[in-house]
This record gives C-alpha cells, structure tokens and sequence, in this order.
C-alpha cells in the first residue's frame, strides 16, 4: 500500500514526462540530417556553424597546454597527407588545420568540428609512414566531415532535457528520485550514448578508408595499421568491448575488411609516400622541458581541486611571491585560469620583473611557455623549479579552514 501522497507523485512522475513526448517528436521532424557516405540519419539539435565555433574554442583550449612541435619535417608530411584528405572530403567551408603536438607517450590524434585536426607524435611509430598517417588522418578527418562532435552534443542537450523532465516530475521527494534517475543514468550512458559512440567510430573507420582511397593512399594499410596498435596496447589493460566507447580491436578490423571493397573502388595506386621520422629525431630538449612544465601545471590543479589544498596553494604562493594570497585568489578568479596556469603566469611575472597583464596577453595568444618566459625575463628550468617548489610545500602545509571568502 503506498502512503499518502505516494500515488500522487508517481502518477505526477508518468504524465509529465509524457507531455514531453510532442515537442521531442517535433524536435526530431526538424533535427535530422544524414552522415555522408553511409546515409546514416543523424539527430542534430545544435547548427554546424554552433558546432564550428565552439571546436574552434576547443582547439584553441587543447594547443594552449599542449607543446606543439615545431619540427619542419614533421609538420611537412602531417600537412601534406592532411591536406590531401582534406581536399577530397570536399568541405570548402571549414577552415582545416593540422597540427603537431610533440608528445611520444601519447599515440592518438583528434580532430575537432570545423576541420582543426592534431596529430600527437606518440602516433609515429605505430603509423610508420604517409600512408599509415592516412589511416589515422582520414578516420579523424572523417569524424569532423560526419559532424559526430555535433551529434554527441546533441545527444547531450537531449539527455539533459529528459533528466530535467524526469527531476520535474518527481517533485521533491529524493528517495523516489534515487532509483529511477540511477537506471537512468545507466540507460544513458551504455544504452544510447556509448553504443552511439561506438557507431560513430566505425562509420570513422568506414569514411576515413574511402578519404584515404580517394586521396590515393591504399586503404588496405589499415589492417596493419590496427595490427601494430594491438601488439603496443596488449599489455596495457582495456574494457570489454560492450563498455568501451572504441569498437574492439577484432570487431574494428572485421568492420575495415568488409568496408575495404566499397573504399577500393576509389583507390587509385599512386606513390608509396615517405617514411615518418623517429620519435627521437623529432623530439627536443625544449620540448621535454615544456611536457614536464605542463605535468607539474597539472598537478597544481589536481592539489588546488579541494579547498583545503586551495588554500594550501593560495598561502604558499603568497608566501614565495610576496603577494597577499587574498588578491592571488581574486586575480586567478577573474583571469578565469586553473591554478596550475595562473601559478606558472604569476611566478614568470614574478621572476621577470614583468606585469603579470602582458604575460596573460603572450599566454591567451598561444605563445609557448619557453617563449613566454625568454619574451619576459626569464628561463624556462627556473620557472620549472619555482612550480616544484610550490608543489612540495603546498603538498604539506597544513592550512588553517579559513581564507578569504573561499567556501
């Protein structure tokens, strides 16, 4: 027998959601469009000029803490197989860029809406050379050509709205909320949006292999391409397939050899490409030295992630840079910074001598962190030790709970 009110509140929790149903189904009528080549029906809440400019911010977002290489040989051969598959995908509209980021731990690359494409260094060896880097370049190229960032997001905006429908409805009795918006929640995120994913991966798989045919690169190659990426992650744990937002290895080559016929057809023999340079050759000392300044701006972040190491940070960067830690915390609030970046910023116009509103200008225009302290009188290795330094204090001072109208 249900109390009181229970009934109420669980005939409230069907009928409003149903009142949903018309404005989602009208939604769908006007969002729909079709992923080219594969004429899959994709739903879209969000227009590809919104999707283009928040990429763009993305981008942006991702180089600023990266370390892109300046490699002329490696930018060459990632800008010609790029631009190539570009060309074919035939998007005039959006502004492609490709770009290096010189990481040898990290074999991957992304590319985001609206053409910006990166290619981590990490992914040399696996890719071994231009036609490998095809593979890799037209699945990325692929996924801005099918919008699939669009679609994710709109998936998103459409969970969103289901679990404001669904909180509406139950009103404000949390205990009823728990249960329901928990089998939400897992009907979320592995019944609609990873088996999504998953989708939007292998129609990567299946586009890029045509871009790459067309481009004059044998799709072929992406077998062994695969191949030399199961041998490097077979040591390394990964989920089963059915929670993984990757199709699995075996899965993802039965899916490229029964797409191989269909890309094929495309595929015009051409030259065999050039080999990609090793990762010591394409590495520096600048750049190692800039990877562990971005590890150390990280783990600031990650100590300054809970009030008490916030304010072991704040009083020790006060402490060192002989600042009142109130106005460090309301500067850092107002540039909108993490505090690893804010830290790294403060202690260069600390060290230099230099206003801390240029220093600010240099970073938000991507400038490199060994430019950024060389244009403002310093050096990248004291910077370096500065952010250690700050790390292992704050990683042990023991902070009174109280500071400057922090929470």
């Amino acid at each position: 027998m249900l109390p009181v009110g229970e009934k109420d509140r669980l005939w409230l929790a069907v009928k409003r959601p149903r009142a949903l149903l018309l404005p989602l189904f009208l939604i769908s009528l006007v969002s729909c469009t079709t992923a080219p080549y594969t004429g899959r029906s994709q739903f879209m809440l969000i227009s590809e000029s919104r999707e283009v400019n928040i990429g763009g911010e993305a981008y942006r977002y991702i180089l600023r803490d990266s370390v892109l290489s300046q490699h002329p040989e490696a930018l060459r051969l990632v800008r010609k197989v790029g631009e190539k598959i570009a060309q074919v995908a035939n998007k005039p509209d959006y502004k492609w860029e490709f770009n290096v980021i010189d990481d040898p731990e990290m074999a991957n690359a992304f590319a985001i809406s609206g053409g910006k494409v990166a290619v981590y260094t990490g992914i040399f060896p696996v890719a071994q050379d231009e036609v490998g880097l095809a593979v890799v370049l037209g699945h990325e190229v692929a996924h801005a050509l099918a919008r699939h960032a669009g679609e994710r997001m709109s998936q998103g905006m459409l969970v969103q709205l289901g679990g404001l429908g669904l909180a509406v409805a139950l009103g404000s009795n949390p205990e009823l909320a728990k249960p329901v918006l928990g089998a939400y929640g897992l009907g979320a995120s592995v019944g609609v949006i990873l088996p999504f994913s998953r989708s939007q991966e292998s129609e990567a798989d299946r586009i890029g292999l045509i871009l790459m045919a067309k481009a004059g690169y044998d799709p072929r190659v992406a077998l062994e391409l695969w191949e030399r990426m199961e041998k490097k992650d077979k040591k390394q744990d990964s989920p089963p397939e059915f929670l993984s937002t990757h199709p699995g290895y075996e899965a993802r080559t039965q899916r490229i050899r029964d797409s191989l016929p269909e890309a094929l057809k495309f595929y015009e023999p051409g030259e065999q490409g050039e080999r990609l340079l090793p990762l010591e050759a394409v590495d520096s000392p600048t750049a190692r030295a800039e990877r562990d300044l971005l590890k150390k701006i990280q783990a600031v972040n990650k100590q300054a992630g809970n009030p008490r190491g916030e304010r072991a940070v704040l009083e020790v960067m006060g402490a060192k840079l002989r600042v009142d830690p109130a106005l460090l915390y309301q500067e850092r609030k107002e540039s909108g910074l993490g505090y690893g970046q804010y830290a790294a910023l403060r202690t260069t116009s600390h060290l230099g001598k230099a206003p801390f509103s240029r220093i600010l200008a240099d970073y938000r225009e991507g400038l490199s962190w060994s430019r950024i302290a060389e244009n403002h009188g310093t050096h990248l290795s004291e910077l370096s030790s500065f952010i250690e330094e700050l790390l292992r204090t704050a990683a042990t001072a023991q902070s009174p709970p109280r500071l400057f109208g922090l929470p």
